[in-house]
């Protein structure tokens, strides 16, 4: 007996939930994703004391099969830099500029994506698309400077390219198929944004202690990855066992489903990650159940495709989520994938995944001031 059979998960995640919740009993929950955008809207800022819970339980998750990607973390981790740059050159009045432009280049810094990455902290916390344009060249200069720096130290293996086909170049058909995958994963969107928050209203339920909720998370994760192997992880190196393999649409709708719900438990069950890599594997597979379905559809445009178009319903960001798939994949297509998270985001409804997203509450005028 090996470590490489999938029932060992399940002692190994439940030893992770166990792990975590005394983590997080023992310093503080800082909160998931929806908290970052909340803080960041209150108070405009993050402090360097939330990596000290964030960063052990973060990697905890990563190597125990949580179903959230490291781009969570290292959004925190890039904002409470930029926060702490603005308080040691006393840059009091661009505090929040400066954390934005720090959660941006930590997430384009970890994804190899610097202009996705740099554009989806600009997207993600407003309701209204990019509000804060003052942030947009900070930003992006910040997002390069951590993608260089990761570059040179050689660590860009740390999130390779997707072994994808190049599909260039754009046809009509091929466009044509690309707004066909934006309309279809509206549905699936939607579905999973509704699952979503029906699993976050149970645990908000449980009245129990954090390490019973970790736990409880921990044992799911566990299950779902050893019934349904590619539930396990969060989509990073199992997206090429994806795009390599050869599954039927009844497995493939399977993995979805145990996917989706992993992704809510990881979240829900006080687990810390980012959901943007998870919810292009889920628009990967999406793709994939289509040209399975539909004759003459490309599997590889549909993947792609659905890649963006299942993170920009979510979402509500299809600028950087198409980025980010381009760079993921080395722009293997970059119009129709494009074309479908416009699509995509256009045609949904509004989902409201992130309901803690805001227009911004001051004027647009704040900058580094010329006196500090």
């Amino acid at each position: 007996m090996t470590l490489t059979a999938t029932y060992w998960r399940v002692p190994v995640s439940i030893g992770a939930g166990i792990l975590i919740g005394i983590i997080l009993y023992s310093t503080f929950y800082p909160g998931a994703l929806s908290a970052l955008v909340q803080q960041f809207h209150s108070e405009g800022r993050v402090e360097l004391e939330e990596n000290i819970p964030i960063l052990p339980v973060g990697l905890i998750g990563l190597v125990s099969g949580q179903n959230a990607g490291p781009e969570g973390v290292m959004s925190v981790v890039g904002g409470s830099f930029g926060t702490y740059v603005s308080e040691l050159f006393g840059f009091e009045n661009s505090t929040k500029l400066l954390t934005l432009a720090g959660m941006g280049a930590g997430f384009g810094a970890i994804l190899g994506a610097p202009i996705g990455g740099a554009l989806l902290w600009l997207e993600l916390p407003h309701k209204r698309g990019l509000e804060y344009y003052e942030a947009i060249i900070p930003t992006f200069v910040a997002s390069f400077a951590g993608y260089l720096t990761e570059a040179t130290i050689g660590g860009m293996e740390l999130f390779p390219a997707w072994n994808t086909s190049s599909l260039v170049p754009p046809t009509l058909g091929k466009l044509s198929w690309a707004i066909g995958i934006g309309v279809v994963c509206i549905p699936f969107g939607l579905v999973y944004s509704r699952l979503f928050s029906k699993i976050g209203t149970t645990f908000r339920n449980l009245s129990v202690a954090i390490y019973i909720r970790t736990t409880i998370a921990g044992t799911i994760i566990g299950i779902l990855g050893w019934l349904v192997p590619l539930s396990y992880f969060y989509g990073g190196t199992k997206m090429n066992t994806l795009l390599e393999g050869s599954f039927s649409v009844p497995t493939l709708l399977l993995t979805l489903g145990a996917v989706m719900v992993a992704a809510a438990v990881t979240i829900h069950g006080n687990w810390i990650g980012g959901l943007i890599i998870p919810h292009m594997f889920m628009g990967a597979l999406v793709g994939q159940v289509a040209a399975l379905i539909v004759p003459g559809l490309p599997p590889m445009l549909a993947m792609l495709a659905g890649m963006a178009a299942f993170n920009s319903v979510v979402t509500g960001t299809p600028l950087s989520s198409a980025l980010i798939a381009i760079a993921l994949t080395d722009g293997a297509s970059i119009t129709p994938i494009f074309l479908a998270s416009l699509i995509a985001f256009v045609a949904s409804p509004s989902i409201g995944f992130l309901t803690e997203a805001a227009p911004r509450s001051e004027p647009p005028d704040f900058h580094i001031s010329e006196d500090n």
